[in-house]
């Protein structure tokens, strides 16, 4: 099975209560500070991102860095074309 993304942490407060939930997806900070420098790898690797969020999450920070890492080290298949010949 494939290795799956974990949860995004948002926190919000109601009623003087802090609260932690699911989220969206990572904030653009969160990735920068992860170590992606490029949004369009992060969308590669099918990372959720929220283009609303603006906090940021040690918690998300630490997620990131894991499940980016694992991407990393896995060796990438890359398809080759075949050898077709035109036939005429």
């Amino acid at each position: 099975m494939k290795n799956a993304i974990k949860h995004v942490i948002v926190k919000t407060v109601t009623n003087g209560i802090q609260i932690s939930r699911h989220g969206r997806g990572y904030s653009k900070n969160e990735l920068v500070q992860s170590g992606v420098t490029d949004i369009r790898i992060a969308r590669k690797n099918k990372v959720p991102i929220d283009p609303f969020r603006t906090t940021v999450h040690e918690e998300n920070i630490e997620q990131l860095k894991a499940f980016l890492s694992q991407q990393i080290s896995k060796p990438s298949t890359v398809k080759q074309k075949s050898a077709r010949k035109n036939k005429k």
